[in-house]
This record gives structure tokens, sequence and C-alpha cells, in this order.
């Protein structure tokens, strides 16, 4: 080989090279470049929104141009147990309310486990007025460990005191609600979930803050009961109310009107409450799980037997039934007193019978289904 072809041989290696690093380069260029910095904003803004604040807080350190952007996030995410002490909570909490650009606060979530809340009212009240005062439209408020019966009434009572707020979903866990919640009314309340409370009733023994809010279209009951040493009647009245889920509430007796309500999810211990009046004219799904976790049964079948009765008439226009297998076990316990007290069934508008246990009783089955005015309804095994 020629000194020539040497050359060529070499300049051809050489440019291999270059191009295989010139490559690498881009491909390492391509793995480390800083994207979401110059995505828009208000995509910024969005993705910031899933985090909890403490953690947007902390992308102020990325660079300058991070500094100042968790200001601008419309989602607080406020959550006592990220800190060590609660004083450090505090003050952080004061310093995002403070530090925060004056925009609207889309949503507010608030977890606070603390002992000693009879002095942190106040507290708690700085933010829920924050963020009604900036146009919320969704709060949710979990206060654990909530002492003394005077600072959870103040608390209940809070979220009521801007009248005109825009407020269109809020959910509360805290000790007590007193029959005065809402008293000042939710002109645009949606969804209401109250969990692990304690209803405290008026002077007639009644809880019924419901007509306090007109366009109330979703309510959950988890964990809810009388307050202790009250007998409460729990009343339930919600012209446009849609989806109601009650979950393992305790009560002396429940009313229930819902002239509207499509959608009805009931997980009831069976002695936990008997319920009185229950009106769904315009019914279309039912889920029932009805569980004898106490073996309150045994002996008392017939008043059992009365209170499965008043709930089937209650669902008699409901299209969907759901059955778990809790719910045929107790009826098949109960099932003859059951034919002594009402002969026929109440079901008149059943199309489909769901059913997620193995194995059902036939006169079990007939009862719900031989009632209904379609031509053949449909029996489902899930």
């Amino acid at each position: 080989m020629n000194n020539s072809s040497s050359y060529e041989v070499g300049k051809a290696v050489k440019r291999r090279r270059n191009e295989q690093q010139q490559q690498e380069e881009e491909e390492y260029s391509i793995t480390t470049t800083d994207r979401l910095s110059h995505l828009p904003d208000p995509i910024i803004h969005h993705i910031l929104s899933f985090l909890d604040t403490k953690s947007a807080v902390q992308t102020s350190v990325l660079s300058r141009l991070w500094r100042s952007t968790w200001k601008h996030v419309p989602v607080l995410r406020l959550v006592s147990g990220s800190f060590r002490r609660f004083s450090s909570f505090r003050r952080f909490v004061d310093n995002v309310l403070s530090l925060r650009r004056p925009f609207n606060v889309r949503e507010t979530l608030f977890v606070m486990s603390h002992h000693h809340l009879e002095e942190d009212v106040s507290f708690v009240a700085k933010v829920a007025q924050y963020s009604l005062s900036h146009d919320a439209q969704h709060l949710v408020f979990q206060l654990l460990g909530v002492t003394g019966l005077e600072a959870s009434r103040r608390l209940s009572n809070l979220f009521g005191t801007i009248s005109h707020c825009s407020l269109e979903t809020l959910r509360l866990s805290v000790s007590f609600i007193d029959c005065g919640f809402g008293s000042f009314g939710f002109r645009m309340l949606k969804t209401l979930e109250l969990r692990c409370c304690q209803l405290v009733p008026d002077e007639d023994g009644v809880f019924d803050p419901f007509p306090n809010f007109p366009r109330l279209e979703n309510l959950v009951l988890d964990g809810c009961c009388q307050g202790y040493g009250y007998e409460t009647r729990l009343k339930i009245s919600g012209p446009k109310l849609l989806n109601l889920e009650l979950c393992v509430i305790w009560f002396a007796s429940v009313e229930i009107d819902a002239p509207r309500l499509k959608l009805f999810d009931l997980h009831h211990l069976l002695d936990s409450v008997k319920f009185a009046k229950l009106s769904f004219p315009s019914l279309d799904h039912a889920i029932i799980d009805i569980n004898d976790q106490f073996e309150f049964m045994e002996g008392n079948e017939d008043s059992v037997a009365q209170c499965l009765i008043t709930l089937f008439q209650g669902l008699s226009n409901v299209t969907i039934l759901r059955l778990e297998p809790e719910t045929i076990k107790v009826l098949s316990n109960v099932f003859p007193e059951i034919l002594d007290q009402q002969q026929s069934s109440p079901f008149t508008r059943l199309v489909s019978l769901n059913v997620t246990a193995n194995s059902v009783p036939y006169s079990l089955l007939a009862y719900f289904l031989e009632g209904s005015s379609a031509q053949e309804p449909t029996l489902l095994y899930i």
C-alpha cells in the first residue's frame, strides 16, 4: 500500500470516528435536555398540581426559572404527615399562603393529624377561609384526632361562613358536625362527603342539614354515627340528589326522600340503623351489601325482616339490583319471615338482578323477579 492509499484510509477511519462521536453526543444531548422547562406555564402548573405542596415548593431549587413556579399552582395539598413536627407544618403552611401569588385556588386538600386541635381552630379556619376567598371549587379537609366538641363545631361551621362561595365539592373528616352545619348555605355545592363524623342533632333529635344544599347531586356518608348520648333521626332530603352512598352508618332511624335518585349504594351492618321511610321513584341502580357481623339476627328475625321489607319497598322502582354475598346470606336466613309479612314482590320495574354468590335459593330469586313488569328480567351471576 502506497503512502497515498494509507492517507486515504486514515482519513476515512478518522471521519468514521468523528461521525460516531457526534452521534453519541447528539444522543446524550437528547437524553439530558431539560424539556420540561420549555413547556407552556399552564402545563407545568398542571403537572405540579399532582404533587403535594411541599414537593412542589422543593422544585424551586432546580434552577432560577423554577424559583417561583410553585406559587402559581392552582391546587394546594397540605399534609401534616410530611413533616416531623407540627410546628414545622404550621410554619410551612403560613409561608405558602403568604408567598403564593394571588390566583384562584381550584382545589385544596388539607390533612392534619394533631391531638391538641383546640388551640389550632384558627389555623384550620385560616386555610379554609383562604381557599374559599380564592374561589376554591373543591375542598378536602381530613382533621384526624380532633378533640373537644366546641372545637369540632367551630370547624364544621366555618365552612359555611362565606355564603356566596363557588364551592362545588366538600369532603370532611372531623369528629363532630353540628346540626347547624351548612346553615349559611352552600348554594353551588354538588358533592358532599362526610367520613368518620358524629352528627349532632337539633333539639328535636333530627339531623337534616341537606335542604341547605339545593344543587346537591352526590352524597356520601361513610362511618358516620349519631352523637354520643343522642338518639338521632337522620333525614336526607335532596330534590336534585342523583347518587347516594351509605357505608356503615349508625342512627336510630333513617328517612330518605330523593325523587331524582339514580344510584343507591348501601354497605350496611344489620343492627346499625332502621329505615323508617325511603322514597326513590326514579331509581335505576342499587347495590346492597348487608352484613350481620355482630350476629344481631339471631332471635330478632321478625324485626330484621321488617327492616328489610321497608328497604325493599323503598327500592321498588329499581331497574338494576345487585346483591352482595353477605346480603344473600342474611336474606336466606330470614326469608320465611319476609314472606309471612309481605307475600308479593315489590320490585315492579326490575330488569336485571345481579348476584355475586355461587348459589341462591330459587324461592329467593323468584321473590325478586316475579313482580317485575318486564317480560324477561335478566339474572346475572357475577
